[in-house]
């Protein structure tokens, strides 16, 4: 674990201790960062949302036996049946404004990779969509707040160009490539969603929604969840915009590059990487293309998109600089949902929607390391 004597102040200690061990024990927190356990409480509780910020929990797919894909869909405008509604296994949704087009990332369990393509070909014919492509992902990572340019005394940016061009570090963790002999189990599944849905949510809550025993979830978290690896990063992200109701004030990018080559791809990544409004980046292993998601409050927007433009070869390397529309972007939590006890994953239209409505009941004498 790294040293935090550098950080300047506490909400800068508390935010890189964060990302290295999360929310859920805060007396481990306390004792990392020097603050009381109740200090603590507060600031995650109240004070992060006060300055604008919130936590979110980035689960490594690979880790678990997944493969994650980019697609990009067509809806059909006269469908009376939304494609989002019976289209499981989607992590990212986005749609570009004055399109009817959506960007997405899609993580699957790699067994179904093919049947996955099928499954869209299904939609396509049930006139659910019109179009759809997909690209398989090489490598995707979550970079993590930028203290050095937030000013966590009155909860804004403070963001120094020059400062920014000096970095030379890359930040994020990528994920994995697919474990194929992953073992996850139906708690497992459960545990991973609820902390997405609530990153300080502690085994014996889970235990408590899920019915189960809690020396049984406390082992599946400890054994699997933290032994296995399948958190990727606990990062903090800026959310003053959603918190506060206020979309009017956040402009939501899509960086996209394509046909790169590796030395391109590099310089690609370095530029992006270093604005700290970037919080998703994903790269294609066929084509090299390459896109970088931001969230830039509106008083920067333009600073940002110059300083885009102004360092990537647009002759050779081409940038497409895409504005989202925030109130249809969304993440959406691990399908624990498409988990079933007896079978494991699923994957068909009927079985999405039986999933969805089902009431989950748990065997608390469950074998721990079922495999999947």
């Amino acid at each position: 674990m790294s040293t935090l004597a550098s950080v300047g102040n506490a909400e800068s200690v508390l935010v890189e201790t964060i990302r290295q061990v999360g929310i859920s024990n805060y007396s481990l927190i306390a004792r990392l960062t020097g603050l009381n356990v109740e200090t603590v409480r507060y600031k995650v509780n109240k004070q992060l949302s006060r300055l604008g910020l919130g936590i979110e929990v980035n689960i490594d797919y690979g880790q678990i036996g997944f493969s994650t894909h980019i697609l990009h869909v067509k809806p059909n405008p006269n469908s009376t049946k939304s494609w989002l509604d019976v289209l499981p296994y989607l992590e990212f949704v986005a749609r570009p404004m004055g399109s009817p087009n959506y960007f997405c990332v899609y993580s699957i369990p790699y067994r179904f990779r093919k049947r996955y393509v099928d499954f869209l070909e299904s939609l396509k014919k049930e006139a659910l969509i019109e179009e759809f492509s997909t690209e398989d992902v090489s490598w995707l990572r979550y970079p993590h707040l930028r203290s050095e340019s937030y000013n966590f005394s009155t909860g804004r940016w403070a963001v120094d160009w020059k400062k920014i061009d000096m970095k030379d570090r890359e930040e994020g963790i990528q994920i994995s490539a697919p474990n194929t002999d992953a073992r996850i189990d139906y708690i497992d599944s459960k545990i991973l969603h609820f902390l997405q849905e609530d990153p300080s949510v502690n085994p014996a809550q889970i235990a408590k929604a899920i019915k189960a025993n809690q020396r049984t979830v406390r082992y599946h978290y400890a054994e699997h969840v933290v032994k296995g690896k399948f958190i990727l990063s606990n990062n903090v992200r800026w959310f003053r915009p959603m918190l506060e109701g206020k979309l009017d004030q956040l402009m939501e990018l899509l960086i996209s590059f394509k046909n790169l080559d590796s030395d391109k791809l590099s310089k690609a990544k370095r530029v992006c990487n270093k604005i700290p409004f970037t919080w998703l980046e994903v790269s294609s292993s066929d084509g090299g293309s390459y896109y970088a998601l931001l969230d830039i409050p509106m008083d920067y927007f333009h600073e940002t998109v110059k300083y885009i433009e102004s360092r990537t070869e647009s002759k050779d390397s081409p940038q497409m600089i895409t504005i989202l529309d925030p109130s249809k972007t969304r993440r959406l939590s691990f399908p624990d949902e498409m988990f079933d006890r007896e079978r494991g994953w699923c994957l068909s239209i009927s079985e999405h929607e039986r999933m969805l409505n089902k009431t989950p009941v748990v065997d608390n004498n469950v074998k721990e390391g079922t495999t999947s």
